[in-house]
């Protein structure tokens, strides 16, 4: 089950998708302390840790190596209108389609209708979403309120079956909540790093 699958390490590498961006000339800066704050507590302890900032300059071939040297790709995102900044859905249009990222739809001819979404080649691979939202935690898992009880994954549906079309395996989920009206960043910070430990079976 997803709550408890855990990564140990095999070559290490993993690749942060940091997609901090600005929207009107500001935001952004959670994301990417967050995502160094992963890259430091990886990196010492034997992790070789790659960021690429989303919201910058970077190359479609390039962007695709790192994706099939990577063993765990973490998504570290903000929830822009119930879902993620344009530009990374852009990088997934780009970068998901290369040669050696993207495999089939998994049919074949004489079963057309069978196995959607089972073609993937990364299969060795797994990803994690962290997110930040200033919506707070219950209304992604309060049944009744605004996300019906869906939780963080059920809002981000479309991102991780994305990535599962690509072979990839998810691992537990974290969620930063109420980091405009009501933040609590010290609390995140010490959650992002047990979650990471945790996950990560780092002692």
């Amino acid at each position: 089950m997803l709550a408890t699958m855990e990564v140990t390490q095999m070559s290490n590498n993993v690749l942060i998708l940091d997609a901090g961006c600005q929207n009107f000339g500001k935001g952004g800066e959670l994301n990417h302390y967050l995502s160094r704050l992963a890259e430091g507590e990886l990196t010492k302890l034997g992790w070789n840790v790659e960021i690429t900032l989303i919201d910058s300059q970077w190359e479609i071939a390039a962007e695709a190596e790192k994706i099939k040297k990577a063993d765990v790709i973490i998504v570290q995102t903000p929830g822009w209108w119930m879902s993620t900044p344009w530009q990374l859905k852009r990088y997934e249009d780009l970068v998901f389609v290369q040669p050696g990222v993207v495999g089939n739809d998994g049919r074949s001819h004489l079963h057309p209708d069978d196995n959607y979404g089972r073609g993937g080649i990364l299969t060795d691979k797994k990803f994690m979403i962290s997110s930040t939202w200033n919506a707070p935690k219950t209304a992604f898992d309060r049944k009744g309120d605004f996300f019906e009880g869906r939780g963080v994954d059920g809002v981000f549906f479309p991102l991780i079956k994305a990535f599962e079309f690509l072979g990839m395996k998810q691992l537990p989920s974290f969620m930063c909540n109420d980091v405009v009206k009501n933040p609590h960043i010290g609390e995140d910070v010490k959650r992002w790093k047990e979650h990471l430990r945790h996950v990560f079976k780092i002692e």
